[in-house]
C-alpha cells in the first residue's frame, strides 16, 4: 500500500499542512518539528507524489521535444546533450516523433499540450507548430515568436553540443531569464577549423 501525506503526518503527530510545509522547505518550521517530520518520512519510506504535486502547482515540469526522426544520425547525440544539461533539474525530457508528417506533428503537438509541457523543442522544420504558449526553441530552423538555434551552415546537423545548449536555453525561457537573443547561431566544427 502506498503512503501517503497523512501517514506521515500520523507518523510524526502533526497534521498534513505542516508536513507539506516542511517538504517545500518553509523556514517557518521549528528545528524539532522539521527533525519529527523527516523521521517519519524515512521510516515509512515515504515519497512525494509528482501527479498530485504537479496539480497543486499547476506545474508539470516536463520539456516537450519533438523531432521528425529517431533514426538519424544525430539524434543520439544530441538527446545525450540534451539530457546531461536538463538531468540535475527538476525538468523530465517527452520526447515525439512527427516522422515528418503534418497530422501527426498536429497530433503529438496536442498530446505535449495535454500533459501541460512547460516548454517545447522542436526540431522539424518541415512541419512547424502552431499555437504555441509555452516558450519554443526551435533547431536548424527559426520562425515568429520563436527562439532558434541555428547552425552557420546549412547543411550542419545537430549534436551533444547543440543538444546541450538546447536544454540550458529551455530551461533559462521556461524560469523567465533572460537569453542571449531569439536567434543563435552556431559554428559548425569545419568552419571553426577552416579559421
Amino acid at each position: 500500500m502506498k503512503v501517503t501525506m497523512q501517514d506521515v503526518a500520523r507518523e510524526a503527530g502533526v497534521d498534513k499542512a505542516t508536513v507539506s510545509r516542511v517538504l517545500n522547505g518553509d523556514h517557518r518550521i521549528s528545528e524539532k518539528t522539521r527533525v519529527k517530520v523527516m523521521d517519519a518520512v524515512r521510516a515509512l519510506n515515504y515519497h512525494v507524489d509528482k501527479n498530485a504535486s504537479n496539480l497543486s502547482t499547476n506545474r508539470s515540469h516536463l520539456i516537450g521535444v519533438v523531432l521528425p526522426d529517431f533514426s538519424v544520425p544525430w539524434f543520439g547525440p544530441f538527446l545525450s546533450g540534451l539530457d546531461r544539461s536538463v538531468a540535475n533539474s527538476e525538468y523530465e525530457i517527452v520526447l515525439k516523433c512527427t516522422d515528418n508528417n503534418q497530422f501527426r506533428a498536429v497530433r503529438e503537438l496536442g498530446k505535449l499540450r495535454d500533459r501541460n509541457v512547460e516548454g517545447v523543442i522542436w526540431g522539424d522544420a518541415g512541419n512547424p507548430p502552431e499555437g504555441i504558449s509555452v516558450p519554443l526553441l526551435t533547431l536548424n530552423f527559426s520562425m515568429p515568436g520563436a527562439y532558434s538555434i541555428m547552425p552557420d551552415k546549412e547543411d550542419a546537423q545537430p549534436g551533444f553540443e547543440i543538444g546541450v545548449l538546447a536544454g540550458r536555453l529551455m530551461l533559462k525561457l521556461i524560469s523567465g531569464k533572460p537569453v542571449p537573443s531569439r536567434e543563435i547561431i552556431v559554428r559548425t566544427a569545419e568552419t571553426a577549423s577552416d579559421e
